[in-house]
């Protein structure tokens, strides 16, 4: 089988940028994904630049701050002009969010990804917002972009490229799973699929992650579980091929 190996979070903060780091030098991850809105973007783009890796746009529309005018995504932003966060958007009854609002900020961070890396994301998503407007406002500029939008999670588009989505786990109340059962004994059910997409977080620790975001401990325990010799050694055992999502572009 063929396994797309993503990191997600790419410019969240130093740590992260730092465990991704680990996670591409040392580990199997082959695609990551950049956040362009974040301080740190830039900086981790540099970082991970001169490896060989398939990099996708990570957009985020739940940390830190719009790169467009708070003014024109009312539905997108707090009273104070920073991103609503994933928990609060994830409590709501309705899907408040403006599929053309979501598109402008979409387009926006598309500007900066262009800025920071100098070319187009090999691929094109987003971060955390389980939201069928959103998905839409992403489909949307990427067609437009004449970009590939990669949504797994739909079953569509899953059989459209034969890239099945991975099972999701479910942390226990310390914020963690059991990563070696998860993968070992394909509790991700991966191995009956032609093609499947794992998504690791990878990362380490540090104060802007434990003020923004809920996945904390659970970062470093995937980049080491990312770099380990038990999972090579795995992965090469059930003859898995490794990929990134340019195959399929």
């Amino acid at each position: 089988m063929k396994l797309i190996m993503r990191a997600d979070d790419l410019g969240f903060s130093d740590g992260v940028n730092c465990g991704i780091l680990k996670s591409v030098k040392d580990g199997l991850i082959t695609s990551v994904g950049l956040m362009p809105n974040m301080q740190e973007a830039k900086n981790g783009y540099e970082m991970i630049k001169d490896y060989r890796v398939c990099l996708g746009q990570h957009t985020n529309i739940c940390v830190g701050r719009p790169l467009s005018d708070p003014k024109l995504i009312p539905s997108l932003v707090q009273e104070n002009g920073a991103f609503c966060s994933s928990q609060e958007i994830r409590q709501r009854t309705n899907d408040t969010i403006v599929m053309e609002e979501a598109e402008i900020e979409i387009e926006a961070q598309l500007k900066r990804f262009r800025a920071i890396t100098g070319k187009n994301p090999d691929y094109f998503e987003g971060h955390a917002i389980f939201s069928e407007k959103f998905f839409k406002a992403l489909e949307n500029v990427a067609e437009r972009q004449g970009l590939f939008y990669s949504n797994p999670v739909d079953k569509e588009w899953s059989e459209k490229y034969g890239i099945a989505c991975s099972s999701f786990y479910h942390l226990d109340e310390n914020g963690l799973y059991d990563i070696e059962k998860y993968i070992f004994e394909d509790e991700a059910k991966i191995l009956d699929k032609q093609c499947a997409v794992l998504v690791f977080h990878p990362g380490y620790i540090d104060q802007y992650l434990l003020d923004n975001s809920s996945y904390t401990i659970i970062r470093p325990m995937e980049t080491a579980f990312l770099c380990s010799k038990k999972l090579k050694d795995y992965i090469q055992k059930m003859d898995i091929q490794i990929i990134d999502f340019n195959s399929y572009t």
